[in-house]
C-alpha cells in the first residue's frame, strides 16, 4: 500500500443509508413532494370521499364553531344559567310627596353637660367662682371667734408668722428631746513625740537614682563595657600586627566574593568530586526518515480507519 492510496480510506456516516451488510439502516422521515391534487385522488374511505367530494363540503375549521359564554344566560337548554344581581332601576323617593323624610342632621343633639332643656334628663350640679367681694364677705357673721379674729385689731396670722424650727440638732423646744450627734474630733491625731522625728526623716523623692547604663559614679557599681565606633583610620589599621598570616592577606590583598565562581548544580559538573544527574532531552533523529525507517512511511494515519 502506497501513500497515494490514503484517500480511499474514508469515514463513513453513521445517518442515511450504510453500505455495509452488518450495519442496519435507520428509517427517515421528511417533508413529502405530493401536491393538494395529487391528494385529493387518493380514496381512504367513503365518509372521507364525501367530505371532498366536488371540492364543495369540506371539513369546517376550528374558527367555524362559536364558543358560548360560561357567564350569563345559557342559550342552550341543556347547560343552567346560574343566578345573577345587579343595580335595582327603582326610583328611591318615588312613594314619598315632595320628598320630606327629614335626614340625618334634621335632629338636633343637645349637649349632656350643663343645663338639659327636656324635662326626662336630670341637670348635674355645677360649681363656679363666686363673684362676692371681700366688703360682702366681712358682713358675713359665722361664729363669735370667728367675728373676733375678723376685728381691725387682732387677725389671724399668716403661715408666714411662724418660724419652723429645724428637726436635726439641738431642738430649743424642752417638750422636744434633741438626737445624739456626732462630729469630727478637735484633738491633733500625730501629736505624739515621733512626729517630730518623722518630719525629719527625707522623703521618697530625696534620694537621686544614677542611670544603669553608661560610667558609674559609685566605687560599688562597676562600669559595664561599652562598645562604639572607632576614630581610626586605614593607615593607623595597616600599622597594626596580629599574625603572620594576617600579614600575608594584608600584603597580597584578600580576594572579594565575586572573584569566586560558583558552578550551577543543575546539569553537567566540572569537577570530579560531583557527581552529575541524569538528563532527559528531546531526540535529534528525524521523523521521516526513509532511509532509516522505511517501513515507518508505509503505515496508515489516523483517518485511514473506518469508524
Amino acid at each position: 500500500m502506497s501513500h497515494a492510496t490514503f484517500p480511499a480510506f474514508g469515514t463513513r456516516s453513521t445517518f442515511g443509508a450504510q453500505p455495509l451488510s452488518r450495519r442496519k439502516t435507520s428509517p427517515q422521515f421528511g417533508f413529502g413532494s405530493s401536491t393538494r391534487e395529487d391528494q385529493e385522488k387518493v380514496f381512504i374511505s367513503q365518509d372521507h370521499a364525501e367530505l371532498n367530494a366536488g371540492g364543495v363540503p369540506r371539513s369546517p375549521g376550528p374558527a367555524t364553531y362559536v364558543m358560548r359564554a360560561a357567564v350569563g344566560p345559557q342559550v342552550n337548554g341543556q347547560l343552567k344559567s346560574s343566578p345573577l344581581w345587579g343595580f335595582g332601576s327603582d326610583e328611591r323617593f318615588r312613594g314619598l310627596k315632595g320628598a320630606n323624610n327629614p335626614g340625618p342632621g334634621t335632629y338636633a343633639l343637645n349637649p349632656s353637660i350643663g343645663p338639659q332643656p327636656v324635662g326626662t334628663m336630670s341637670s348635674l350640679p355645677k360649681w363656679g367662682f363666686g363673684s362676692s367681694t371681700r366688703e360682702h364677705q366681712a358682713k358675713v357673721f359665722i361664729t363669735a371667734k370667728h367675728a373676733e379674729l375678723n376685728t381691725e385689731v387682732a387677725r389671724s396670722p399668716g403661715p408666714a408668722v411662724y418660724t419652723m424650727r429645724n428637726a436635726v440638732g439641738p431642738q430649743v423646744n424642752a417638750r422636744i428631746k434633741s438626737m445624739p450627734s456626732w462630729v469630727f474630733g478637735s484633738d491633733n491625731r500625730f501629736d505624739y513625740t515621733d512626729v517630730k522625728r518623722a518630719a525629719a526623716t527625707p522623703g521618697p523623692g530625696t534620694y537621686p537614682l544614677l542611670p544603669a547604663i553608661g560610667p558609674q559614679p559609685v566605687g560599688c557599681m562597676p562600669s559595664a563595657p561599652m562598645a562604639g565606633f572607632g576614630t581610626s583610620t586605614r593607615d593607623h589599621q595597616a600599622k597594626v600586627y596580629q599574625s603572620a598570616d594576617h600579614e600575608k592577606y594584608i600584603a597580597g590583598v584578600s580576594p572579594g566574593p565575586a572573584v569566586y565562581n560558583y558552578t550551577p548544580a543543575l546539569g553537567r559538573q566540572t569537577t570530579s568530586r560531583l557527581k552529575s544527574s541524569a538528563c532527559w532531552g528531546f531526540g535529534t533523529e528525524p521523523r521521516f526518515d526513509k532511509k532509516r525507517s522505511p517501513n515507518r512511511m508505509n503505515g496508515p494515519g489516523p483517518g485511514a480507519y473506518l469508524v
